[in-house]
């Protein structure tokens, strides 16, 4: 039975599985992200409070516990700059890790912004229980009342580590450097 139902898998993988490493890209914008825009936001707040007795098991499980609530609410924002980001420099044709850290920290501001100044519009303009899209708009909000300048260092982190994913799993040209021969043939 074994040998039957492995003998209709290819030998080879195709090389568009991954389409590119998509699933990978988004899953770091979004893990990477939304980290980074935590433990921003927590390290502003913690910075301004005022210090007192406090267990360092306490700040640790606080920062974690803020961070789920960070992949949350941060999804969407995460999501469409991660897109956006990857399409604009797609255009571009820029492949250094700096480029896009540039890139990223321009473009976070601009995208957490958009969001957040919608997500307080609807604030204050709703008058029915909280909807899904306010829902969705909480992240970006809360990172625009807290400081929208929060998104220039955290989106040239992620850009960074975006343009790292995005090179590791982008197509070689045959006798590129680092390119492998995937034909089988030894010569």
């Amino acid at each position: 039975m074994r040998r039957e139902s492995v003998a209709r898998l290819p030998e080879r993988p195709t090389k568009d599985m991954t389409r590119r490493g998509s699933l990978i890209y988004y899953l770091t914008a979004w893990i990477c992200g939304c980290f980074f825009m935590s433990l921003a936001i927590w390290t502003k707040d913690l910075w301004g409070a005022v210090t007192g007795p406090s267990s360092r098991s306490r700040e640790a499980f606080g920062v974690i516990f803020f961070y789920f609530y960070g992949l949350v609410f941060g999804a969407l924002a995460v999501l469409i700059g991660a897109f956006l980001l990857r399409r604009i420099m797609t255009l571009l044709k820029c492949k250094t890790p700096l480029h896009w850290a540039v890139a990223a920290a321009i473009l976070a501001p601009i995208v957490i912004g958009g969001l957040g100044a919608w997500g307080v519009h609807l604030a204050t303009t709703q008058r029915m229980e909280p909807r899904l899209l306010s829902f969705l708009l909480l992240g970006p909000t809360m990172v625009v009342q807290r400081g929208w300048w929060l998104a220039i260092p955290v989106g040239a982190a992620t850009g960074f580590l975006l343009c790292r994913v995005q090179r590791a799993f982008a197509p070689q040209l045959p006798g590129a450097p680092g390119a492998t021969d995937t034909s089988g043939v030894s010569s």
